[in-house]
Formats: C-alpha cells, structure tokens, sequence
C-alpha cells in the first residue's frame, strides 16, 4: 500500500513543481516559490513511502 501511494503522489508532486516553474517566469514569485515547496514536500512524502522509510500502517511501534 505504501508503493502504491507513493507512485500516485509523484505524478501530482511533478506538476505541482513544474507549474512552479512556469509560473515563475511569469514573475507571480509568490505562488510559484508555494507551488514549489508543496511539490517538493509531496515529491518527499513520496519518495519517503516509496522507498519504505515511513511506515504508516506499521503496529510494531506504540
């Protein structure tokens, strides 16, 4: 389950970072510098449950 939700959250967290990026050449600085830090927060969250560091369904810890 984890796999799979990583792998939906980096197609969201690409366009996310990539619709930063253009609209930072259209100098609206504020939403693209919001855009970008959401896509890279979610592109880590990803890559975090992907590679299976973070464990959310893991009863081992209490």
């Amino acid at each position: 389950m984890n796999i799979g939700l990583g792998i939906v959250l980096i197609p969201s967290a690409i366009l996310f970072i990539l619709f930063g990026f253009f609209l930072r050449e259209k100098n609206n600085k504020i939403v693209s510098n919001g855009l970008l830090l959401v896509g890279t927060i979610i592109l880590s969250v990803s890559i975090l449950l992907f590679t299976g560091i973070y464990d959310p369904y893991a009863n081992h810890v209490r």
